[in-house]
Formats: C-alpha cells, structure tokens, sequence
C-alpha cells in the first residue's frame, strides 16, 4: 500500500509539472475562466430553480381551481338530480298506484273466477 501512495503522490506531481508547462493559458486566465464557468453554472441553478418555484404555484392554482370546479360540478348534479326527482315523484306515484290497483283487480278476478 505504501508503494501506490507514493507513485500516486509522484504522478500527480509528474502531471501537475507537466500541465504548467504546456498550458496553453496562464493561471490568471484559467482561473477567469473557472470563474466564468462557476458563473455560469450558477445562474443556470438560479434559473431552474425559479423555474420549479414558479410550477409549485402553478400547480398549487391549478389544483385549487381543480376542487373548486369539482365542487361546483357536484352541487349542479345534485341539483339536477332533485330536479328530476321533483319532476318524476308524481308519475312514480301514480304508477304505483296503478300498480296496486291491477294486483287488486288481478287479485278480485282470481276470486271471482274460483267461484
């Protein structure tokens, strides 16, 4: 283990020796550089994260809108509902008695016809 440390430690200095004199820029200007890239990078997470906060509130209205639509879909049912119940409670009515009248009478001329 002591023998990998070491030529870790040696290649990596080899490298870096090696880097700084074939570098194609100066220090100064690769750190302008990093510091351009960093720059970027975090105005690109600013912006998506602005992008996420503005799709929660979206997504918040439109669930809010969601319920409310759901809400009001289920009163005009309702009502439409009762509207019809109103509108059939007297045919019902009259049908069952109609109804009760034929077992009635089927009832009478079972009666009559075993006599």
């Amino acid at each position: 283990m002591k023998h990998f440390s070491t030529g870790l430690l040696l290649g990596a200095t080899v490298g870096s020796v090696y880097a700084l004199f074939t570098a194609k820029r100066s220090g100064r200007e690769t750190q302008a550089q990093i510091k351009h890239y960093l720059d970027d990078v975090t105005e690109g997470a600013l912006a998506v994260n602005d992008s996420l906060a503005r799709l929660r509130q979206a997504a918040q209205v439109l669930a809010k809108e969601g319920s409310g639509n759901a809400a009001q879909t289920v009163q005009e049912l309702q009502q439409l509902f009762d509207d019809f119940n109103f509108q059939t409670e007297s045919r019902i009515k009259r049908a069952k008695d109609a109804s009760e009248q034929l077992q009635k009478d089927l009832g009478d001329f079972d009666h009559h016809s075993e006599n």
